[in-house]
């Protein structure tokens, strides 16, 4: 697991870069496109918009940061222009006009096995890097699914995954010394770092979700070695 850890002045650097961003072009549903599906061999579509909001024509890049699927899964990216067999490290879509909008398409076939793919993208206003806003696919199926992650007995095990922002997490795994502080870090999507305290509630630990912004957070306790990775939508 990658962990990255941005120091004030970069993440103002990358909110200004976000605002400035999405001044130029939306997001459509979300940056957090979540989804569980069932084990089988369908091949299904899972798409991300970023509508024009500029008076002129306006192309748009990306690239590929993090991420990838299960062996054997077949997975294939198209943008604004191509399709591609697998998925490329970087491209520039076909330029859309005023009323239209650029997006990243995934076509995935699990061809029934069990497994996820989550995957981490950048997307910027072509020739103007500093713009760029962060964009995932965090899919699921099969033995992986929303209701609960399940993790070995010597961690800890958080459920609902994916969760709503505004909802109640719900801890499993009191049994693990790491539960005797009640405390966990939470690393936002923009690398912010938020210690929290945990709850104990009549049927286990809890934690608010209040005023999570969707994305993907790490939970950690203190030792570093007993994480969680939570997707907010």
């Amino acid at each position: 697991m990658r962990r990255f850890f941005l120091s004030n002045g970069l993440l103002i650097v990358l909110l200004c870069a976000t605002l400035t961003g999405l001044g130029q072009f939306g997001i459509t549903p979300t940056d957090s496109l979540v989804d569980v599906f069932p084990t089988d061999s369908l091949t299904r579509v899972y798409q991300i918009d970023f509508p024009n909001q500029t008076e002129d024509s306006l192309g748009l890049s990306w690239r590929w940061i993090d991420g990838g699927w299960t062996e054997g899964w077949d997975v294939n990216l198209c943008d604004l222009g191509e399709c591609y067999t697998g998925i490329p490290g970087d491209a520039d879509m076909l330029a859309c006009p005023t009323d239209g909008a650029g997006y990243l398409k995934l076509l995935v076939n699990a061809l029934d096995i069990e497994g996820a793919c989550v995957l981490h993208f950048w997307v910027w206003p072509t020739g103007n890097q500093d713009a760029l806003v962060n964009v995932y696919f965090d899919l699921r199926n099969g033995g992986v699914n929303s209701v609960a992650f399940s993790a070995p007995e010597s961690e800890f095990s958080v459920h609902p995954n994916p969760i709503r922002a505004g909802r109640m997490l719900h801890f499993r795994g009191a049994g693990n010394p790491n539960f005797s502080s009640n405390c966990v870090q939470r690393f936002s999507p923009k690398g912010e770092l938020f210690p929290c305290h945990l709850k104990l509630a009549p049927f286990g630990w809890t934690l608010s979700t209040q005023n999570w912004r969707p994305g993907i957070h790490l939970l950690s306790f203190g030792d570093g070695r007993t994480a969680q990775r939570i997707v907010v939508h």
